[in-house]
């Protein structure tokens, strides 16, 4: 199976803790308490804020659960979700966490306040406040290794949300994305207020009932492998829309595209409102 490179997903700064001028993973080098931080930044990508004084960073092992077949979380400001299918039979939880204070003791203090209690059906972190400012930030990632059969019921507000591997019925809500999907199938309801959204589909049709993905504002990017069938339904309501290879329309209405794609397959759906939305051919 593949995966989500760097929750490259996603490049994970937060759209509402990110400015203009942020610096990129080899300016920070210098950084006090950077050494803790590098590996974490190379894999998840950064979540900081600003120019920090020092920063203290952590992949926390929460625990096991047994799993039920259903996933529920509703994220807190901050707080990104990255959920992860394999062959396992229970259900698996770390945090990514990404702190920065007056020193690094103080950054570390300030991701000691993270918690998460499995105990908790809805898995609510704790310990994520409202400061944004350049000297007192945290951010946290849920990492979620879970049996590939599950249901999943997920929203963030200002943090990336992303699931690979995973077939079921799943509800996804993002207020500021990214809103990724890799190789995943079901019944499958994905919705982004602000920021990309970006569906990567493995196969020679969408697994399951469908797949229904909208954007309000933002990016939508639809990645197909060659000779993918499905009932497909593409568009932007406003903004540059492009597919990079030639397909058959079967009805036009307004700025959607309605056509059997391939053999055809389950109904496919992939629309941004306002911004741009793209369609591409995998190997291509």
């Amino acid at each position: 199976m593949r995966h989500l490179s760097s929750l490259a997903i996603a490049a994970l700064t937060l759209c509402a803790a990110a400015p203009a001028h942020a610096q990129r993973y080899n300016d920070w080098t210098d950084v006090e308490g950077s050494e803790t931080c590098r590996a974490i930044w190379k894999e998840f990508g950064r979540t900081m804020r600003g120019r920090p004084i020092a920063v203290y960073c952590e992949v926390r092992d929460v625990g096991t659960r047994p799993s039920t077949g259903s996933i529920s979380v509703d994220a807190v400001e901050k707080e990104g979700i990255l959920v992860r299918g394999s062959s396992r039979r229970d259900v698996h939880v770390s945090l990514v966490i990404q702190a920065q204070g007056r020193s690094v003791e103080d950054a570390h203090a300030i991701a000691n306040q993270v918690k998460l209690d499995l105990t908790d059906k809805s898995m609510r972190v704790s310990g994520i406040d409202d400061d944004f400012s350049d000297r007192h930030f945290v951010a946290a990632t849920m990492l979620i290794d879970a049996p590939t059969e599950s249901n999943l019921s997920l929203s963030v507000g200002s943090a990336p949300l992303a699931v690979e591997n995973v077939v079921g019925r799943m509800e996804l809500r993002a207020d500021h994305g990214p809103l990724k999907l890799l190789n995943v199938g079901g019944d499958v309801r994905a919705r982004v207020e602000y920021g990309p959204l970006s569906v990567d589909l493995d196969g020679p049709r969408w697994q399951g009932a469908r797949l229904d993905a909208e954007s309000e504002y933002g990016p939508v990017t639809l990645r197909v492998p060659k000779d993918f069938g499905a009932q497909l339904e593409i568009g932007a309501d406003h903004g540059p829309f492009e597919i990079d290879f030639p397909i058959t329309l079967t009805r036009l209405d307004g700025s959607s595209i309605q056509t059997k794609l391939g053999a055809g397959g389950p109904p496919v759906r992939a629309v941004a409102r306002y911004g741009p939305m793209s369609m591409r051919m995998k190997g291509e």
